[in-house]
C-alpha cells in the first residue's frame, strides 16, 4: 500500500486538479476500489485533503 499512496500523490501533483480523483487512479492502474482504498488511506494520513472542486479532482496534497 505504501508504495501505491507514493504513485498516487506523484499523479496528484502531476495532475494539477485536471482529471477527477478516479480517473487519475484509473491512469495509473488502480481500480475504482482500489483507488478509495489509496484515498482513504492518504486522508488518515494527512497528506491530502478535501476540497470544493477547484477543477475536476477533489482532493490536493496538503500543504
Amino acid at each position: 500500500m505504501e508504495k501505491d499512496k507514493e504513485k498516487y500523490l506523484k499523479a496528484l501533483k502531476e495532475n494539477k486538479g485536471e482529471m477527477d480523483e478516479i480517473a487519475l487512479g484509473e491512469k495509473i492502474g488502480f481500480s475504482k476500489e482500489h483507488t478509495d482504498k489509496v484515498i482513504e488511506a492518504l486522508l488518515a494520513d494527512e497528506k491530502i485533503e478535501y476540497r470544493m472542486a477547484e477543477g475536476a479532482c477533489n482532493y490536493k496534497i496538503k500543504e
